[in-house]
């Protein structure tokens, strides 16, 4: 493996990158703050899409099986030289995609190569918690490096893991986040979030999801709205059930501050004041860039359809090329892709697009699916 030859890096060379991603980071805010359109600095965050095979079978899942597996040694080919010393300015790398990434045969090997290239940047997992293997736990947990697990679990009791995610493996989760817990006992190290996607089957136990996150020693709840994939999983969206949806969003917030838990909620339905164009909340084509193992790029994981490829350009023509300029232009006048979004525009939330992921489907599959989920709600 490539990674066999790393070593730690020294600590005046740590002590150099922590200094130029503080710069960077600086600069970034005050290009965000006046909303420039062209930048000088890199993204803060960026999204790496290690796709891998699951041995979940959510229900709300995109069932990505045609996406590339990621393989270390053939992106340090492709695209690692490139990248590696923009990274190495960011805050954040968020390791997400289709699968569960610590699943794959070299995750040990990517979390070393992450220890080693990048021990200052805070890594990021999305994770379903169920191949924390002693391994990996000491590599997160046990390492001089920063880390958060965003685990995926979408649900309080076996039952109801079962039917989310379709596995049998609570039990073994449960386990693994408390050998995990035992061991940053230490070092504090890594912070836990855990995740509930909310939808018309789960959504009425999002307020005892809180009170288990609360008492597994969770720093925070992540809750969001399903999104909706294919037409037959319409019926999980609570598009068609904003009521409860809100009902519950207000349990959960009431409970988080009850038993004293960070909790992050989305948009309630009827919400009708978007914010103030001029204030645009949404900084994300000023501050992440998201990419997959075959060079496709895309501004965020909720964004249609994109064009630039890391396989076809440099980062830095991507970064400040005409597409995402086009995207900060448009979202500097409260336009764009911010009309309709779930995250940052609470009348968004009211819309059918905020709840669907069309890429990469034809125009004409949108629509037939958009009747047929019109016509039986």
């Amino acid at each position: 493996m490539t990674t066999a030859t790393l070593t730690r890096p020294s600590t005046l060379r740590r002590t150099v990158w922590e200094k130029l991603q503080k710069e960077n980071s600086d600069l970034n805010e005050r290009e965000w703050q006046e909303r420039r359109i062209i930048l000088s600095s890199v993204p803060r965050t960026f999204f790496m899409q290690l796709h891998a095979a699951c041995n979940a079978d959510c229900i709300f899942c995109s069932k990505g099986n045609g996406y590339p597996l990621f393989h270390l040694d053939e992106y340090l080919k492709r695209f690692g030289q490139e990248l590696a010393p923009v990274l190495r300015r960011a805050q954040q790398v968020v390791l997400s995609g289709s699968g569960e990434f610590l699943g794959l045969p070299d995750a040990e090997h990517i979390l070393e190569y992450l220890n080693n290239e990048f021990p200052h940047v805070d890594k990021f997992i999305a994770t379903n918690a169920s191949h924390l293997n002693p391994r990996m736990r000491e590599l997160i947990a046990g390492s001089d490096s920063r880390y958060t697990l965003q685990l995926s679990l979408h649900a309080s009791d076996a039952a109801t893991h079962k039917l989310m995610m379709r596995y049998n493996a609570f039990d073994r989760v449960t386990e693994n986040i408390r050998e995990l817990q035992r061991l940053r006992g230490n070092t504090g190290n890594p912070k836990l979030y855990f995740m509930f996607v909310m939808t018309t089957l789960n959504v009425e136990r999002l307020p005892d999801f809180v009170r288990f996150a609360k008492d597994m020693g969770a720093d925070r709840v992540r809750a969001g709205y399903f999104y909706i994939y294919e037409s037959q999983q319409k019926y999980l969206s609570l598009y068609f059930k904003p009521e409860l949806a809100n009902r519950c969003i207000d349990e959960a917030r009431r409970v988080a501050t009850e038993v004293g838990i960070e909790i992050e909620l989305p948009h309630k339905f009827g919400q009708t004041a978007a914010p103030d164009p001029a204030m645009n909340f949404c900084r994300e084509p000023w501050g992440q860039f998201m990419f997959s193992v075959d060079g496709r790029v895309l501004p965020c994981d909720i964004y249609g359809g994109f064009e630039d490829s890391l396989a076809e350009k440099s980062f830095l023509e991507i970064w400040d090329g005409p597409r995402y300029r086009a995207i900060r232009r448009a979202l500097r006048e409260g336009d764009g892709c911010f009309r309709t979004c779930p995250r940052h525009n609470p009348a968004g939330i009211n819309e059918w697009p905020a709840h669907v992921i069309h890429r990469p489907k034809e125009p004409s599959q949108i629509m037939t699916e958009y009747n047929e989920a019109m016509a039986k709600p």
